[in-house]
């Protein structure tokens, strides 16, 4: 068999679009890092309500860009067009933040710190829904291109195409969650140490917005690959951009959309969770720092468990790591639930549900990454991770608003119940799109028998 290194030895545009990919993933990764740091400090440093109006209207501008303007965004710019697009509301949000800050702290009106920070979180929702459903159609398009490049394209019939595409897919799915999660860990504990030193919180938010327009700036660099688009369109009929218009609505006729959504919603439901009751209630006891402290466990766990989930998915396949996963975040809710309070005792030992929940993550911005690659192949991959951002973004922001009406044990049920339902509905998935899968080959059959006589 040929090795990875001697493919790209033979074939120097397949090695080009793998480098290109890991530059791609630096810098969205820089980007992403740096900017997103407001929502995990905007309530210690602004106004309450006006850090928790603005939280929340970047999850509602998160919604709706997934739903309306992710697909129609990439159809109108491109893929690296939509991806700059993103990070550049990215940059805005970061700016306005900052802008905040240095009003909070020159004494400026609640109500102008207010209107500055919604704005910003506005743009940042717009942001999210965009870039993400950009990068997941810019990842599974280079998967395609390397395949075809190295003559290992999924139509060749044989099963061993889907095989070499479904490897592939773990491994650049594991490449990005590797980069994107140890540059967020990165960030975040600088941002620590940047605030010890004694440095001004608005200066230091204008830095980061900095650093993630130099990022923009670098990602100008990246390969411009185009969309799997389906014929042109014919006089009349509305252009491309307007049926991409809710091309995320679109895939939700495929069961397959709903029966993945396990990981998604898992992920946002228990994300919201622990960052809020978890820190709130345990973590805070253990101090004001702790909170900090106990999420930079969590994506530093998150970023050296995707690193290891590559290889082993393309081992063992995606499922037992998806199941790996599902029972993370299961164990996080029954170890809460078990009578007692036990967490109320445990000191330090807290720290183990956040390497649960990081554990968990990393599945989530990993492996779950290459399933909806696999399940859904270009043209559709725009839609299906369009899917993804709203999935997991509706869970996050249902979780903030039900914190406020129901207690924690109900919250915690929850988040179990939808990881009990991840295993399940991806083996119900698998066996939709093996079935599909028959027919369409026992079709080709039978069309060839045809032809033949």
């Amino acid at each position: 068999m040929v090795g990875e290194g001697e493919r790209a030895a033979v074939d120097p545009e397949a090695a080009k679009l793998r480098s290109n990919f890991v530059w791609f993933v630096t810098f969205f990764a820089l980007n992403h890092g740096v900017v997103t740091t407001p929502v995990v400090i905007a309530t210690s440093i602004l106004d309450k309500r006006t850090a928790y109006t603005g939280n929340a209207l970047l999850n509602v501008f998160t919604l709706l860009s997934a739903l309306f303007f992710g697909a129609p965004a990439v159809s109108i710019m491109g893929l690296k067009g939509a991806v700059l697009f993103g990070m550049m509301f990215y940059c805005i949000y970061a700016g306005f933040f900052s802008l905040a800050t240095f009003g909070h702290d020159a004494g400026w009106s609640p109500q102008l710190e207010f209107t500055i920070f919604s704005i910003g979180s506005s743009c940042g929702g717009i942001a999210a829904g965009v870039l993400w459903t950009a990068q997941g159609g810019y990842m599974s398009r280079t998967i395609d291109l390397v395949l075809a490049r190295e003559g290992r394209a999924q139509e060749d019939g044989s099963g061993a195409g889907r095989a070499a595409r479904q490897a592939l897919t773990a491994q650049f799915s594991s490449m990005f969650a590797f980069r994107y999660l140890g540059i967020e860990v990165a960030a975040k504990l600088l941002w620590s140490a940047l605030d010890k030193s004694g440095l001004q919180k608005w200066i230091i938010a204008a830095l980061y917005a900095s650093v993630g327009m130099f990022a923009l700036l670098m990602q100008v660099k990246a390969l411009p690959l185009a969309t799997v688009e389906t014929a042109a369109p014919e006089a009349g009929r509305a252009p491309a951009w307007a049926s991409k218009l809710l091309a995320a609505a679109g895939e939700w006729k495929d069961p397959c959309i709903f029966l993945l959504a396990g990981s998604n919603l898992t992920f946002g439901f228990c994300a919201a969770y622990m960052n809020g009751y978890v820190n709130g209630t345990y973590g805070k006891a253990l101090g004001t720092f702790a909170p900090t402290l106990l999420a930079a466990i969590t994506v530093l766990t998150a970023t050296l468990a995707s690193r290891a989930f590559g290889p082993l998915a393309a081992r063992v396949g995606k499922g037992p790591v998806v199941l790996l996963g599902a029972c993370c975040f299961a164990t996080i809710p029954v170890l809460l639930l078990i009578p007692g309070g036990c967490c109320e005792t445990w000191g330090w030992w807290l720290a183990v549900l956040y390497v649960l929940q990081g554990t968990g993550r990393a599945v989530y911005e990993s492996t779950n990454k290459g399933v909806f690659a696999d399940f859904f192949p270009a043209p559709r991959d725009v839609g299906a991770f369009a899917n993804v951002m709203l999935q997991s973004s509706s869970a996050f922001a249902l979780c903030f608003f039900l914190s406020e009406e129901l207690a924690p044990k109900p919250l915690a049920v929850i988040v179990l119940l939808l990881a009990l339902f991840t295993p399940l509905g991806f083996a119900a998935a698998t066996a939709v799109k093996q079935r599909r899968e028959a027919r369409e080959r026992l079709g080709l059959m039978t069309a060839e028998a045809y032809s033949g006589s």
